[in-house]
């Protein structure tokens, strides 16, 4: 079972939320957010690299294609066709940590 927040807690994330008074609905509501940061930093995280994983890739294959000699052009058009799979590929082992 989570860690229920202190008084304090709640009363200073709802400040950084910009709640003017917090209310007992709201109040449970921070406490939840409160509960859960930790997970929604950790795909934020995931989501990051993940997102930088898929730059990178891209980048990589434009620059090998560039070395073997294909035009610009083509080596553009050639990454922006595997994009897509690329960044499934990408995507999908964030999304399975």
């Amino acid at each position: 079972m989570p860690r229920v927040p202190s008084d304090a807690e709640i009363a200073a994330t709802a400040e950084r939320l910009g709640l003017p008074a917090v209310t007992p609905r709201d109040r449970a509501k921070v406490a939840k957010t409160i509960q859960l940061a930790p997970q929604i930093d950790a795909e934020d995280r995931a989501a990051e690299v993940s997102a930088a994983d898929f730059a990178e890739s891209i980048a990589a294959a434009h620059t090998s294609l560039r070395d073997a000699g294909l035009p610009e052009h083509a080596a553009a058009l050639v990454a922006a066709a595997i994009a897509p799979d690329v960044w499934r590929t990408t995507q999908g082992a964030a999304h399975a940590r």
